[in-house]
Order: C-alpha cells, then sequence, then structure tokens
C-alpha cells in the first residue's frame, strides 16, 4: 500500500468508519508478535483480573449447570482460568493469534479446547449456551454484523457476554451493536488507579429481521 493509500485509509477510519461504529482489524503477525514480545503478559496482571471475574461470573449466572462455551478473541486463556472453576459441558477458545494459542494450550486446561482461528471468517459446527467476545469485539469489521453471524451458532436462550476497553470508536461500536443485539445486563471495571475503564455486558440478540 502506498504512502497515499495509507493516509486515505486512515482518513476513511477515522471520518467515516468510526463514527459509523465499524472497528479497527488487526493482523495475524501483529498479534503474534504482541503475545511473543511480552507485550500483552499484563492480561495476566492484577489489573485485568476483576474484569474477568465478571466476564465468567455473568455466564455463571445465567447458565449455572453445564453451559457450552465459546470465547472467541480467546488470547492467551485468562477467561479460560477464570472459567475453569465453574461447571460447563463444552469450553472452546478460538484466537486468531498462533501464538496465543500455543500458550493458551501451554496451560493444561482440563476439558478446554484452544483452536486457531478467525472469527471474521471461521465458524463453530455446533451451538453453543455462551459466545464471548473478551477484548476483541472492536477489532471487527462490522461489530454488529459479527453478533448477526454468531447469533445463528447461539442455543436458544443463548446469550453474547462482551468486554470492552473504553478507547477509540467504543460508543459509537456499542451503538452498533445495539442495533442487532438488546444489552440486558451491563457494568463497569474500573483499575485501581482509575485510568482504565472496561465495559462488560450481557446481550441478546434481538428477532432476525423479515
Amino acid at each position: 500500500m502506498t504512502s497515499l493509500a495509507r493516509l486515505k485509509d486512515r482518513l476513511l477510519q477515522r471520518l467515516v468508519r468510526d463514527p459509523a461504529g465499524f472497528g479497527r482489524p488487526i493482523a495475524k503477525d501483529a498479534l503474534d508478535r504482541e503475545y511473543s514480545s511480552g507485550n500483552w503478559d499484563h492480561f495476566f496482571g492484577w489489573d485485568e483480573l476483576p474484569r474477568n471475574l465478571v466476564l465468567a461470573g455473568a455466564i455463571n449466572h445465567h447458565f449455572p449447570s453445564t453451559p457450552r462455551v465459546l470465547d472467541l478473541g480467546c488470547g492467551s486463556g485468562r477467561l479460560a482460568t477464570v472459567f475453569r472453576h465453574y461447571p460447563f459441558a463444552r469450553f472452546l477458545g478460538v484466537d486468531l493469534s498462533t501464538e496465543a494459542v500455543a500458550r493458551a494450550r501451554a496451560l493444561n486446561l482440563a476439558r478446554m479446547e484452544f483452536i486457531e482461528g478467525n472469527y471474521e471468517t471461521w465458524r463453530p459446527d455446533g451451538e453453543f449456551d455462551a459466545i464471548s467476545f473478551n477484548e476483541c469485539i472492536g477489532y471487527a469489521h462490522d461489530p454488529a454484523a459479527t453478533l448477526e453471524a454468531f447469533a445463528r451458532h447461539l442455543a436458544p436462550g443463548g446469550l453474547f457476554f462482551l468486554s470492552h476497553f473504553r478507547f477509540g470508536a467504543y460508543a459509537a461500536q456499542w451503538r452498533r451493536m445495539a442495533t442487532v443485539c438488546e444489552t440486558i445486563h451491563a457494568t463497569a471495571v474500573m483499575s485501581a488507579d482509575g485510568k482504565q475503564i472496561w465495559d462488560v455486558r450481557v446481550l441478546r440478540p434481538r428477532p432476525a429481521r423479515s
């Protein structure tokens, strides 16, 4: 891509896509670098623990008896390390990063499976009661379309569980997602220094539009 084309793309993102609630996709090699360099080791740190506890607890609250859980953008397995203490029938983590999946598998979490996949194109072969997007929905080209696509893989009564950092066009992305899902529970989690805030929400798909 030429410098002029890159400039045009950045302007389109800032002036058109961001206000409309579109996401900012990230390349696989960029994700791998973040994990292999140690830049994202902080996901296992203290400040990241509370939002993962809330997210895992929300899933257990709605599905206390052996749910099937699909953890999209599972990264190196942080949510899984928390959710393993709850009962579940199946837990499948999916991430674009080869490095992240390798790290998640290295945790050797019993009965938890981790595979490589791009949620823009990858689709599961079955239904799930809970589908989580843990700090990854902002990377979707169209967050609303992504939710619509995965709503087809929710079991009857199934729900989405999202953690979304307040950064960039996050508010517009929530508005866009609200066109296809309704929020049934919402809370916010703040870091100890008050500089980071995550929105954690439980979403129910709206009836399919005819």
